[in-house]
């Protein structure tokens, strides 16, 4: 065990008030796993909620693939998560978003579908198709914001003339087979 990243390991976990049980599992990780850890809490300046739920996550991913940690956080959303130059909370919530789509990859399958076929869609400026959050649900909801009466027709004509295409029974073909 390097004692020099352990020991950093314990002054974060001490500083952030971490419970003795998250930091011992902390400590009991492989060094590069500890360090990698310990880099990302010392960057976000993670709480020890927002830590046990990194490291939950990153020991799922870490077991069904068969690699460490480490090699988990090394990943390209990983690294394209942690490079975008943003505030705290919201590269902690990029970093969460990129996790999330790699512990539940058949999810972000199926985002990533509804995503395309609602581009597909060509719908004008101003009007949003909004999936289920996480996908938990069937229903689909459609904002349109305009700054006119005629734009708002333009919109709801657009937006009729796709309900007919085939993109909008796919998507909620899809949605019935994910939930």
């Amino acid at each position: 065990m390097s004692e020099s990243v352990a020991s950093a390991a314990r002054a974060f976990a001490a500083s952030r008030r971490f419970s003795a049980a998250t930091r011992d599992r902390w400590l009991r990780l492989r060094d590069d796993d500890r360090n990698t850890l310990l880099q990302l809490a010392e960057r976000l300046r993670l709480g020890e909620n927002q830590f046990r739920d990194l490291l939950d996550w990153s020991e799922e991913i870490a077991v069904r693939d068969r690699c460490s940690i480490a090699a988990v956080w090394a990943r390209a959303p990983m690294a394209t998560a942690l490079a975008r130059d943003l505030g705290r909370n919201e590269m902690i919530a990029a970093i969460k978003s990129a996790l999330r789509r790699l512990r539940f990859p058949q999810l972000a399958a199926v985002e990533t579908r509804l995503a395309e076929l609602a581009r597909r869609l060509k719908l004008p400026r101003g009007v949003r198709i909004r999936f289920p959050e996480h996908l938990e649900g069937d229903e689909v909801s459609v904002e349109m914001s305009a700054r006119s009466a005629a734009g708002l027709r333009a919109q709801a004509d657009a937006l009729q003339r796709a309900l007919s295409a085939p993109e909008f029974d796919e998507i909620f073909r899809a949605l019935e087979h994910f939930s």
